[in-house]
């Protein structure tokens, strides 16, 4: 039998919503985003890496069972620790069907979150996530390296019962602490999780199927995660990447007419985060982002060129 999206939703579902804001404010987007999570969980927990105050904290405080916000300098999953553990303390887990992860790195929803809610909950699988990345980070001598594990993404996450009320995943959660830098956090945590829940033999799958094929496609790729697997989220460091004069007029036409979202918040958040834009960052992002991709060369053990990605090589060891 068909479920219908109305008896999707009467899922009891648990929100961990994490939140951090370089000049301590809320920003509207975030309040949005938590109104518009209130249609899928039942109850949402709020966590904030910052001393917020209490105006700020009113902002949310109708629509969460609590806010827990203090500098704990832990990154997302030191605050996704913290929700979880209140959350468990608080008995808020024992009749929970899907538990969230989710923070505010991301304007959303595009689309509607039950339209995403409706197609994942009901697959036989043990967590899944907004998108994933076929590469990953490792952690050797203390440098981080590439590598190939294929991961959920960490700013929008549900797990299933039999895996947040397993033992592996507590114990995973609370030997979270405070690392060196964001590398090590990705690498441990983001990367580490879907690594140690798969090898242990939990299941799991994505919304955007196209973030499978291509590297970090929520920033690469994220028009076509927008339009052709209506992704409900668009990542922040995109649009803040640019200086304030470049961006408000590069996106208004695209998500306006292939979206719900109003266009007004990010304008918003990109106007108060200004000081932290500028045409310096931007330059420095193109350019490496280019020399990885585009041109590459190589002069030592092995001479070579690469061109969009293909190696082109001469010398001793030209396999390619």
């Amino acid at each position: 039998m068909k479920v219908s999206i109305s008896q999707d939703l009467e899922m009891k579902r648990v929100a961990i919503f994490v939140h951090y804001d370089s000049h301590n404010y809320i920003q509207d987007y975030v309040v949005y985003y938590i109104k518009e999570l209130l249609k899928v969980a039942a109850k949402i927990v709020f966590v904030s890496d910052c001393n917020l105050s209490e105006t700020e904290l009113l902002k949310i405080s109708p629509y969460v069972v609590n806010s827990i916000a203090y500098n704990h300098g832990e990154y997302d999953f030191g605050s996704y620790k913290r929700g979880y553990q209140w959350a468990k303390e608080n008995g808020l887990l024992d009749d929970c069907e899907e538990l969230i992860f989710a923070n505010d790195s991301c304007y959303a929803p595009l689309f509607p979150f039950e339209d995403m809610f409706f197609k994942m909950s009901p697959k036989e699988i043990d967590f899944w996530g907004a998108t994933a990345n076929p590469k990953g980070i490792g952690i050797m001598d203390g440098k981080h390296f590439a590598n190939d594990v294929e991961h959920v993404q960490s700013y929008f996450v549900v797990f299933k019962p039999n895996l947040f009320k397993s033992e592996l995943f507590d114990n995973f959660i609370n030997s979270i602490k405070k690392e060196k830098t964001k590398e090590e956090v990705i690498a441990y945590y983001e990367v580490g999780m879907t690594k140690l829940l798969a090898e242990n033999g939990f299941k799991w799958d994505v919304y955007c199927p196209l973030s499978k094929q291509i590297s970090n496609s929520h920033v690469y790729a994220y028009k076509k995660l927008i339009t052709e697997n209506k992704s409900p989220f668009l990542k922040r460091n995109i649009l803040l990447l640019k200086h304030i004069k470049q961006t408000i007029p590069l996106f208004p036409k695209r998500l306006i007419s292939c979206t719900q979202y109003d266009y007004e918040l990010i304008k918003l958040d990109c106007k108060c985060n200004k000081l932290s834009i500028n045409y310096f960052a931007t330059l420095k992002y193109w350019m490496k982002r280019w020399r990885r991709s585009v041109l590459r060369i190589h002069f030592k053990e092995q001479k070579g060129i690469c061109l969009f990605g293909h190696w082109y090589c001469w010398g001793e060891n030209n396999e390619e």
